[in-house]
């Protein structure tokens, strides 16, 4: 998707005069040399580690009684290890989605090594020894061969991770406990961040960003006391504050109307909804206030970062025309039926999609930069 949109917009340039005939394909060409994402041969290649894994684990599990202990560890360190030797290989031939898949074999062998042998010797221990256990195998690997995959692996076993942590704790009032539990949580967010940065991997840097949020709202629940729902607001905002300072103020670390911006739109909008929905009973009039916020914050993020930022811009639309129907709804709703609430939902929508409709020609004819 990416390269067909650099592709049109390298032939609107050059068409354009902006470019001069045959820089463009240098350009493409350039960026075609360089480009380290997903293709078709790196999906397969890793859907095939993943399968191989399961596979192994399932036939290892199903005849589990009638391999001999000694046999049982071999096979499974010998399943490891052979998976960061084709790594190991894999990467000095230059072969990356081969190490990358060999890798994933490797993450996957040794949670199950780590859950057959603990069922074996009846180790004890909980679910959180046992993903804290596997999380940081998988960062040791992601850290070691500055591995896209494994780093994003390493991002899902932390959530998964942070969940059990959730799961375990949340019975418990006891302040240490919830301390040292969100601590290394932390620690792992933190290590999962670098990993990503090594790998330069997108997936892996958002789903650390998750994790980082999900940790801040987990300790302000437990350990300060503010529920979510003012918690996403206030981060939302501040994302966008910084979102919107020039580049300059922060040397370029954050792109202005970047990424940033896209996560402060979404946590502003989220948390306002969900203080909306969490309204036990309001009045007429605090429920059309708190939609008014709603509705203001939508057409806020339109004309600050709408022309710049397509994802923020869809999900002010979003917003907005939810909020729209809502307020139909809750003034109009029960005076004209079912099928009147439907039919003026529809107008509403098509009188939106009309606006929405200019909106973007106009920035079409402006230039957007997103």
């Amino acid at each position: 998707m990416l390269r067909k949109y650099i592709v049109r917009e390298i032939g609107q340039w050059t068409r354009g005069g902006l470019l001069a005939p045959g820089q463009g394909e240098r350009l493409l060409a350039d960026y075609d040399a360089r480009h380290t994402g997903f293709n078709l041969s790196a999906v397969l290649a890793a859907l095939a580690a993943v399968l191989f894994g399961a596979a192994v684990i399932a036939l290892v599990a199903s005849n589990w009684e009638l391999i001999a202990r000694p046999v049982r560890v071999l096979l499974i360190a010998s399943l490891i290890v052979l998976s960061l030797a084709v790594a190991v290989i894999s990467r000095r031939k230059n072969a990356h989605w081969v190490m990358e898949a060999s890798l994933v074999a490797g993450i996957l062998s040794y949670g199950a090594g780590l859950a057959l042998i603990s069922q074996m010797y009846h180790i004890s221990g909980d679910e959180t020894g046992f993903m804290l256990t596997w999380v940081t195998a998988s960062l040791v690997v992601a850290l070691a061969f500055s591995s896209s995959l494994s780093s994003i692996a390493a991002g899902l076993l932390g959530l998964g991770l942070l969940w059990m942590q959730i799961e375990a704790l949340q019975f418990s009032a006891v302040f240490t406990s919830n301390m040292s539990a969100s601590t290394i949580t932390l620690m792992v967010a933190l290590v999962a961040g670098i990993a990503a940065l090594r790998s330069r991997s997108i997936v892996a840097g958002h789903l650390v960003v998750i994790f980082l949020i999900c940790w801040l709202v987990w300790v302000c629940d437990t350990s300060i006391g503010i529920e979510p729902k003012v918690v996403l607001p206030v981060l939302g905002a501040a994302a966008l504050s910084i979102g919107w300072l020039p580049s300059a103020a922060l040397d370029g670390f954050v792109e202005r109307h970047g990424w940033v911006t896209s996560y402060g739109a979404f946590l502003l909008l989220l948390g306002l909804a969900l203080l909306q929905f969490d309204l036990s009973n309001p009045g007429f009039q605090v429920a059309m206030a708190m939609a008014a916020v709603i509705l203001l914050a939508s057409v806020l993020l339109i004309v600050m970062s709408g022309g710049q930022n397509a994802f923020v811009r869809r999900l002010a639309y979003f917003a907005f025309a939810a909020e729209t129907l809502y307020v139909v709804s809750e003034t109009l709703g029960s005076l004209i039926g079912s099928s009147g609430f439907l039919f003026v939902g529809g107008l509403v929508l098509a009188v939106i999609a009309f606006v929405v409709m200019k909106i973007e020609r106009r920035i079409r004819a402006g230039g957007e930069v997103s």
